[in-house]
Order: C-alpha cells, then sequence, then structure tokens
C-alpha cells in the first residue's frame, strides 16, 4: 500500500477566504491578473498568490487567453470531477481495505488458541469508573455473581446504590453468593437488605473472620481491590487466576453460616461466640488491637470491649498476662452468653 500516496491525495488545500473571494471576483472579472484582483480586493500580493496555487490546485484556476497572467475560472463541478470523485474512490478503496483487515483480525481472534501467557490485568484506579464496570459486567451477567465483602457492616449508601443492578440480576434468574462477616448481622441497613433481596434468591453466608474481598462474573471476570487504595480496582479475566478465586470463594462457602434475618437472638449469640473464638486466636498470634479490629471487620472500641470481655473471663490482670493463659490453654475462655 502506497501509504505516501494516500496521505498526498488526502490532504487537498484548503480554501480560504481570500480564496473564496479571489474566486468570486474571477467569476465576474475573467482574465484579470493577480495584480488587477490584488488592488480590487485590497488584498496583498503575496495572498493573491497562495489563493492562486491553492485553486489551481483544486482545478478551479486555469490561464486565461491573454496571456500567462491572465486568469479565468472554471466551473465548481469540473474540480469535483478532477479531484473530489478521485478522492472518494480512493477513500472506498481504503474503507474496504480497513474493512477486510477487521474482518480478517475478528476470524483470527475467534479461531486462535488463548495461550496461558499469565494473568490479564486491568487496573481501574477510579472508584467512578469501578462502579460504572461492576455496572456493565452484571448488566452482561447470564449465570452467577459470587462477592465477598468483609468488614462487617455495609454502608447504606453502598448497599442502595448497588440494589437496583442486584435486583437486576436476580429476576434474570441470575444466581448470587454473597459472603459478610458475622459483624454484619448487627447491623439494622445490612441485615434490612439482606431482608430485601434473599426472597429474590440470593444466599447471604457470615463467616467470624477476614476474608479477601472480590466480585466474580459468570466465573470468568473478578473484580479486586487495588493494593494501597480504597478506591481503584483490578479487573482480572485470566481463567487460571479466576479459578483460584473461585476454590478460595467455595472454601469461604462451605464453613460459613448462612445469614437469615428471621434466625434472630439465636444466631446471633452464635456469631458473637464465634467472633469472640477468632478474636482469642488472634491474641495468641500477638496481634495488635487495631489490626484484630480490621480482620474482624469491627471498631476498635467494639474490638477492645471484646478483648476486656475476654480477660474478665479467665481471669487476666493485663494484655500480657491474657497471652500466657491463653498459651498455656487456648480454651480457658469460657465463653459467656451474650446479654
Amino acid at each position: 500500500m502506497d501509504t505516501a500516496a494516500i496521505r498526498r491525495n488526502f490532504t487537498p488545500p484548503q480554501l480560504g477566504e481570500e480564496a473564496d473571494r479571489l474566486y468570486c471576483f474571477l467569476t465576474e472579472n475573467p482574465g484579470a491578473t493577480p495584480e488587477s484582483a490584488a488592488g480590487a480586493l485590497g488584498l496583498p500580493v503575496a495572498a493573491i498568490g497562495d489563493a492562486v496555487r491553492s485553486l489551481r490546485e483544486l482545478g478551479l484556476l486555469t490561464n486565461g487567453p491573454s496571456g500567462a497572467e491572465s486568469l479565468v475560472c472554471y466551473p465548481v463541478d469540473f474540480a469535483r470531477l478532477k479531484v473530489v470523485n478521485p478522492l472518494q474512490q480512493e477513500l472506498n478503496r481504503v474503507q474496504g481495505m480497513i474493512d477486510r483487515l477487521r474482518a480478517d483480525l475478528t476470524e483470527l481472534d475467534n479461531s486462535a488458541p488463548r495461550a496461558p501467557c499469565g494473568p490479564v490485568l486491568q487496573v481501574v484506579p477510579e472508584l467512578s469508573d469501578v462502579r460504572r464496570l461492576i455496572t456493565g459486567l452484571a448488566g452482561d451477567c447470564q449465570e452467577e455473581v459470587l462477592a465477598s465483602q468483609p468488614g462487617g457492616a455495609r454502608a447504606e449508601e453502598v448497599l442502595e446504590e448497588s440494589m437496583e443492578r442486584t435486583v437486576a440480576l436476580l429476576e434474570r434468574g441470575v444466581a448470587m453468593r454473597t459472603l459478610y462477616q458475622h459483624t454484619a448481622r448487627f447491623s439494622g441497613v445490612t441485615t434490612s437488605y439482606v431482608e430485601r433481596v434473599t426472597p429474590l434468591g440470593a444466599e447471604v453466608r457470615t463467616l467470624p473472620g477476614g476474608f479477601p474481598r472480590c466480585i466474580v462474573f459468570d466465573r470468568t471476570t473478578a473484580i479486586m481491590p487495588l493494593l494501597g487504595s480504597n478506591d481503584g480496582a483490578v479487573v482480572v479475566a485470566d481463567a487460571h487466576v479466576v479459578g483460584f478465586i473461585l476454590e478460595a470463594f467455595n472454601r469461604a462457602w462451605g464453613a460459613a453460616s448462612p445469614f437469615s434475618p428471621e434466625g434472630g437472638r439465636p444466631d446471633r449469640e452464635a456469631a458473637t461466640s464465634e467472633v469472640r473464638r477468632m478474636i482469642v486466636a488472634l491474641l495468641l498470634q500477638g496481634e495488635s488491637d487495631k489490626r484484630i479490629a480490621q480482620v474482624m471487620g469491627i471498631s476498635l472500641r467494639n474490638c477492645q470491649r471484646h478483648i476486656s470481655n475476654i480477660m474478665k473471663g479467665i481471669g487476666a490482670r493485663n494484655r500480657l498476662h491474657a497471652g500466657y493463659l491463653l498459651s498455656k490453654d487456648p480454651f480457658a475462655y469460657d465463653d459467656p452468653p451474650c446479654p
């Protein structure tokens, strides 16, 4: 393909104001010279020279019979036949070539095997773009959505923002499984959300400890948090990575407890007991109060209250003493019933 020729053919001169005025003048005054046209139009001779070159290149101007300096206009239709039509033909040829190349590439993409070349990652740093992406993937989803949302109680605005697309998914017959932490059971907003979506077919379960945050659509595309950012996300489309995420989710799902808003106090008591046992395990690992609160999806103040109750339950004088007693007997803490 002669790209130089294409660039040359597709970059005709632009007709400026001076060329327009000169063409109109010569239409009424055929045979005029550039000097006489410049004087009549009040334009510099150099500007008239540029206008003459532009009109000649478009086939709109020729020399008059009285000499090389006289100028005569051709009709505009002549320029269409001489310049525009060949350009249109070349454009049609190139467009046809582009269409054939696009079709060939599409066929190649559809027939070529997918090379196992590692994870395909797309970084989406802006929260607004993440939300639009989730909405788009939810709209295209046909079979199943899996979501793990650690951090305890869900924010009301987040649940409201997701409600419309959640209802649309469930009404289309898409299966939906969601994992929360036990502490979400004590949130009225989260419980209300679960009450609205479970009759539509959604399944919700909870676990005591933390687990990775992710959303998986149709077992092919996963959205995970962007490292070091509370707003961004990473989109993973690699089958091997998505398969690993699915395996981890299903293992957590199998160990989780169904979140039924009708369960009431017994379920909340059982959840509290598991939360405290998890806190004991984290204390034995030497984790700080802040880290334990983060893992459990609760506030630091609430975490410290649990730790205080645990210490009282085992008769510990301080945090160091509690660690010693628990290391000697991890079952020393006899979890009392919730008040």
